[in-house]
This record gives C-alpha cells, structure tokens and sequence, in this order.
C-alpha cells in the first residue's frame, strides 16, 4: 500500500450491504474509493456517484484494465467470490473480501491455496473480531491473571427474514453461513476451534428458525450458543460470556465490555456516544472500519493477517457441520 496517499479502492459489488456498511466504512478508515463494477449499469453508477467514485463499469475485467486502484474490496453473494477473488490475486492486487468468501468451505481452501502460491493478501471481513469491545474482550480473556477459559456462551439473535418464512433446507443453509457463522467465528477467536458439537433445530411455521449448540473449545472450554429469526430487531441482538478461574467477561450488544474479576468491582468499557467522533461511531463500534484499516496494515506489510482464507475455511467448515446435523437430525 502507497505512503503519503490515500489508499486507493475498487470496489466490486453495488448491493444494500455495500451501500449502507461498506461503503461509508471505506471512507472512515481513510481510502478514497476511485472505481465501482456491478453487474448493471444503473448499480455501479449510482453507488459511485453516491460515494464519490470517480469510475464505474460493468464487470471486474473492465475496472482492472482501468487501473488507478492499490487494493479491491469484494461484497458479492457467497457463490461469485471464488471467480472475483481469482481474478484480483491474478491481477496482483491485495482484496478484502466479505464473509464467507466463497460458496464453500472447499472453495475459500481452494481460494486460500491459491493467494499463499501468489503470495497474495486476503483478508476475510470476519468484522466482530475487530470490534473494539470484541478486542477488548480477546485481551482480557488471554491474559494470564484470568485463566483457561472453563465456560463460555454466545448469543446471536434477530428478527424474522421473508427469505425464511417458508423453511427449507436451502434457507437454513443460507441463514447459518450469512448470519450465525459470525459468532462461530468470534468463538474461534476468543476461545479457540470448536469441536464435539450437537445441536438442536427448532422451525417455528412461518415465523423463523431458532438452534441450540454446544460444543467444546480447543483449550477445553464448554461452549454454548443461541441462534435465531424469532427475536426482534428492535432489541438486544448479541452478547457474549467467557469464564476463567473465577474471572469472568461479558459483551453486550457489541459496545459494551465488562470484565469481572475474580476479586474487586465490575470494570466496565463503553464508547462514549455524547462526542462526534469516530471512535463513537457504529461503524467502527461493530467492526467495519478497523477490519478494513487491518486490510490496509496487512498489505503493507506492517500487520499479520488476522482473518486470512485459511482461517475462513475452518469457520465455514463448522457452519458446514452445524448444518450437517441439524438436517440429518
């Protein structure tokens, strides 16, 4: 990445999600978006022109050849990253790619192989691990004062999908690898690979789906989760609780951090949101911006990956098996 300059982007991909998360994220961290491709016309035009972007095309062939661009941040459906990020690695560009980064977990290995034999920078937006409360949590949970991880529980919860009120074995599908897989991924960071899972699928007739899974951590730790469509947009969505030898950590909500130690008070972390100012704004609250800034550290050379493909295929790898059982139950 260039020194004294703004990074300069292309972004491939003109959806809701790039428009309302990725987009504006690309912009707090500092890039200047250059050029958008979609597959319409009308899509890359209005999203650059919405943005700031000085190029639009139909196709990624097209924005490539038009050059002027450091790094390609990718937000397309789950079965096209395979193709696009070929083509970027191909093109000797670093890419920062959304969740999951391919139809499956043999797809991003195949992705991964193939950016290590180029020595090519993926960087999967696996965004929680970013999250500034989620950074916090990491810190406390791996210090020594507060122990092996014995217990832990992950809550992820929304409102009901039209995509999901007619149940099928596609929508599950689609549901754990687009919503839940992102808690699989923060259990993997904060308390390691996840293994001797069983689960339980409850479908609510058209309303929504809810799973139940426990599983065990790599260093030991029970691991416990709440996924579901049948809780409400409008309130708490996830939470987070790891306990140590007498210590405990909670996420709430995604900005708050408490961290409770095994003697004294409750010290509790939290953005403060009476000052404008970027650290207070959602979008690095959640993850967005600083999973991008890492994008920019690791093509640099200045940071190691922290959400590379490998690491995205072993989390698509438990959502895989999550689904596996929850279909053959």
């Amino acid at each position: 990445m260039p020194a004294g300059r703004p990074v300069r982007i292309g972004l491939v991909g003109a959806g809701s999600h790039a428009n309302s998360a990725i987009c504006p994220a690309i912009l707090e961290a500092g890039f200047e978006l250059v050029s958008v491709c979609a597959r319409t016309e009308q899509r890359a035009r209005s999203t650059a022109a919405r943005w700031g972007a000085k190029g639009h095309y139909v196709g990624l062939d097209a924005m490539l050849e038009a050059g002027g661009i450091d790094g390609v941040v990718v937000v397309v459906p789950a079965g096209q990253y395979r193709s696009v990020v070929t083509r970027c690695i191909e093109a000797g560009l670093p890419v920062f790619c959304e969740k999951p980064a391919g139809g499956s977990s043999v797809e991003v290995r195949e992705l991964a192989e193939l950016a290590s034999a180029a020595q090519a920078q993926v960087v999967v937006g696996y965004m929680k691990r970013f999250a500034p409360a989620y950074r916090r949590a990491h810190e406390l949970i791996h210090s020594a004062e507060f122990g092996a991880p014995s217990l832990a529980h992950f809550t992820f919860v929304m409102g009901q999908f039209d995509a999901y009120l007619k149940w099928s074995r596609n929508d599950l599908h689609f549901y754990l690898t687009d919503n839940p897989v992102h808690l699989i991924d923060l259990a993997r960071y904060l308390v390691g690979d996840l293994s001797e899972m069983s689960a339980v699928l409850n479908v609510v007739p058209g309303f929504g789906v809810d799973v139940s899974l426990v599983a065990r951590a790599g260093g030991g730790a029970a691991c416990s989760f709440s996924f579901c469509t049948t809780a409400s947009f409008a309130h708490r969505g996830e939470a987070i609780d790891v306990y140590g030898r007498g210590n405990a950590v909670q996420v709430d909500n995604v900005d708050t951090c408490v961290y409770r130690p095994l003697d004294g008070p409750a010290q509790t972390w939290r953005p403060n949101y009476t000052l404008p100012w970027s650290d207070s704004s959602s979008l690095v609250t959640m993850g967005f911006v600083p999973a991008l800034r890492h994008f920019a550290d690791v093509a640099a050379g200045r940071a190691v990956n922290e959400s590379d493909l490998d690491n995205a295929a072993r989390t698509l790898e438990v959502a895989e098996q999550l689904y596996a059982q929850l279909v053959a139950a």
